[in-house]
C-alpha cells in the first residue's frame, strides 16, 4: 500500500532530524543514547558517552589547523604608531623650529663671514714664533784659556735608594668674589601697557675700498643708474618710444623743436610734481583722473608763457602742442602703483623732460639740414641733401635710424658695465 504521507513533511522532518551513527551499537548504549537525547545532551556529547562504553578514545570533530605559509621578509607588516597628544605635537613643532631658526643663524653667519673680507683678501700665514735661544755657559776671556776635560773614571754601582717623592704646592686661594644678585623680573600689571619695540634700522651696505659687499647689490646699482639716465640710456623717445608724435609730425627745423623742448619740459615736470602731491594728499588713489586733469590744468599757464617767449610762432605747430597734454611721456607715470616722494617727482619729471629736449633737438635740427642745408635758419650747404626728411615719412624713417644707433651704442655700453662688474666681483660668492 503505497505511503500516504506527505512528501514534503517528511522532507522537513529529515532535515530537522539528525542521524547518529554508532558502529557495533548495542543495548545499553542505544538506551544510553536516548536517555541522553531525552535529558538534551549535544550530538557530540552522546558521541563522547558512547565511545567511553566501546573503550575508544573520540575522534575531534575539529577540522585539522591548516599550516600557516611562512611570512616573506620582503614583506611590510604595517604597525600601529604611537599616538601623541597636543602637548607633544606643540612641544615636537616648537623643537623643530628653533632647530630650523639655529640652522638659518649659522647660514647667515656663515654667509656674513665669506662677505666681510674684501675681493683682494689672501689669507696670511701666522708669524712663526722664534725658538728661546739656549743659555751657554760663560766661557773665559782669556785667549789662551784651554778647556780641559774631565777624566772618565769607573764608576760603581750604588745600592738602589728611594726616590723622594717631590713636595706637593698647592695653588694661593683666591677670595670668591660675591657675585651680585640678578633682579627678579617684576610682574606686569595690567594697567602697564608695554611700549612696542621699533625695529633697528638696517644697516646700509659696507664698501670696501669702493666695492659693495656682494655681486647682486652692484648688480642692482648698475641697474638703477641705467633707469634713472633718462637723458643717455633711457631716454624717453630714443629708447622707450615716447612722444613720437610730436618729434615727428612737428619738429621740422630747429625753431619748432626748440618751442615744443620748453612746452615738454615745463608740461612733464610740472605735471608730475603736481600729481604726485595730489596723490599724496588722496592716499594714492584715482592716478589717471589726477594725472590727466593735472596736465589740462598745467596746459593753460604753459601756453600763456609760450605765447609771451614765441609769440604767433605757435600757431606753426598747429595740434601738436595740446596733444602733448595726452603724451605717454607725461601721464605714463600713473601706471605706476608706488607713490614716490616729491623730491624724486621732481628729479625724474625734469631728468624725462630734458631727455625728450635733447631727442626734439637732434631730429629737428637733422631735419632741417638735410632739407634744406640749414641749422636754426642759418645756412650751412646751399644744396638740399634729403627733402624727404622735411615730410612725415622722412620723419619716421629718420627716426628710426637714429633709435637704432642710439639703442645699439647704448646696448654696448650697458654689456660693457655688467661684464666688467661680473669680472670685479668674479672671485667673490653672492
Amino acid at each position: 500500500m503505497p505511503n500516504s504521507q506527505n512528501r514534503n513533511n517528511r522532507r522537513k522532518r529529515e532535515e530537522h532530524s539528525e542521524t547518529l551513527i554508532i558502529p557495533h551499537i548495542t543495548k545499553e548504549m542505544l538506551e544510553k543514547a536516548r536517555t541522553m537525547a531525552a535529558q538534551g545532551a549535544s550530538r557530540a556529547e552522546i558521541e563522547q558517552a558512547i565511545a567511553q562504553m566501546q573503550g575508544v578514545t573520540p575522534q575531534s570533530t575539529e577540522p585539522a589547523p591548516k599550516p600557516q605559509p611562512e611570512p616573506d621578509a620582503r614583506r611590510i607588516i604595517p604597525t600601529s604608531r604611537k599616538r601623541h597628544t597636543d602637548e607633544e605635537r606643540k612641544a615636537m613643532l616648537e623643537q623643530m623650529r628653533k632647530e630650523q631658526e639655529q640652522r638659518e643663524a649659522e647660514r647667515r653667519e656663515q654667509a656674513t663671514r665669506r662677505t666681510e673680507r674684501p675681493a683682494w683678501h689672501f689669507p696670511v700665514p701666522d708669524p712663526v714664533k722664534p725658538e728661546p735661544r739656549r743659555k751657554e755657559p760663560p766661557v773665559s776671556s782669556q785667549p789662551d784659556a784651554t778647556v780641559q776635560m774631565p777624566a772618565v773614571q769607573s764608576v760603581q754601582p750604588e745600592p738602589a735608594v728611594p726616590a723622594e717623592e717631590p713636595t706637593r704646592t698647592m695653588d694661593p686661594v683666591h677670595p670668591v668674589e660675591e657675585k651680585e644678585p640678578t633682579p627678579k623680573p617684576q610682574p606686569v600689571q595690567p594697567s602697564e601697557k608695554k611700549e612696542p619695540v621699533q625695529p633697528a634700522p638696517q644697516p646700509a651696505p659696507r664698501r670696501h675700498a669702493g666695492l659693495l659687499r656682494s655681486r647682486t647689490e652692484a648688480e642692482a646699482e648698475l641697474n638703477e643708474k641705467i633707469r634713472s639716465d633718462h637723458i643717455w640710456l633711457s631716454n624717453p623717445v630714443m629708447v622707450r618710444g615716447l612722444g613720437l608724435a610730436p618729434v615727428v609730425g612737428a619738429a621740422l627745423n630747429g625753431e619748432q623743436a626748440l618751442i615744443l623742448c620748453v612746452a615738454c619740459l615745463l608740461l612733464i615736470t610740472f605735471t608730475r610734481l603736481l600729481a604726485v602731491a595730489i596723490c599724496h594728499l588722496s592716499g594714492n588713489r584715482f592716478r589717471p583722473l589726477i594725472y590727466c586733469y593735472t596736465a589740462a590744468i598745467l596746459y593753460i599757464p604753459v601756453y600763456l608763457l609760450l605765447y609771451e617767449l614765441f609769440g604767433n610762432d605757435l600757431t606753426v605747430l598747429g595740434i601738436y602742442l595740446p596733444i602733448l597734454i595726452t603724451e605717454p611721456a607725461i601721464v605714463k607715470r600713473m601706471e605706476f602703483t608706488e607713490l614716490e616722494s616729491i623730491r624724486d617727482a621732481l628729479r625724474h619729471g625734469f631728468n624725462n623732460g630734458l631727455g625728450m629736449c635733447v631727442a626734439l633737438l637732434i631730429v629737428g635740427c637733422l631735419r632741417e639740414f638735410l632739407a634744406t642745408g640749414a641749422v636754426f635758419g642759418h645756412t650751412v650747404l646751399h644744396a638740399a641733401l634729403l627733402p624727404l626728411a622735411a615730410q612725415p615719412a622722412g620723419g619716421f624713417v629718420l627716426v628710426g635710424v637714429i633709435a637704432a644707433v642710439w639703442c645699439a651704442v647704448a646696448n654696448v655700453y650697458t654689456d660693457y658695465k655688467r661684464e666688467e662688474v661680473r669680472r670685479l666681483y668674479a672671485d667673490r660668492k653672492r
